[in-house]
């Protein structure tokens, strides 16, 4: 590789990096407030949501961005309070398989309003943003 394209795609990392903070950083705020979840339980459930029914546990953390302790974590905290539940895996009983309850899919699905919100008003007030996620702004 040429120093050029080093330096372009050094350049790129640091952009998709802070447009990536800025989301988070507004997902976070936002999704606590309305919903009482983080960006990474969102994305947990995202996750189980395609999956559209059991899915094994260990799996989530390979589809989803997050590390497997981190990953048992937040599916202890949604089974505590409901939003997913869990049985031993036929195939392997080491494992466990895990899937959204219906008040899991009823607070995911309204989570998923928001982000949208949050997605669209953060690439409204950021260039940045809307670089890397390759959106153009159209004004009403």
């Amino acid at each position: 590789m040429s120093s050029v394209t080093e330096t372009a795609l050094t350049a790129r990392w640091v952009a998709v990096t802070r447009a990536c903070a800025q989301i988070n950083q507004a997902a976070e705020r936002v999704l606590s407030e309305r919903h009482g979840l983080c960006a990474s339980a969102f994305e947990i459930m995202d996750v189980m949501a395609r999956a559209d029914g059991w899915i094994r546990a260990g799996e989530l953390s390979s589809r989803a961005s997050r590390s497997q302790p981190q990953v048992s974590r937040l599916l202890a905290q949604m089974v505590g309070a409901g939003y997913a539940e869990r049985k031993p895996c036929s195939s392997d009983r080491r494992g466990f398989d895990v899937r959204l309850t219906p008040s899991g899919r009823e607070l995911f699905s309204r989570s998923v309003d928001t982000m949208e919100a949050v997605l669209q008003e953060v690439a409204e007030s950021s260039p940045e943003v809307r670089d890397v996620m390759g959106l153009t702004v159209t004004r009403e």
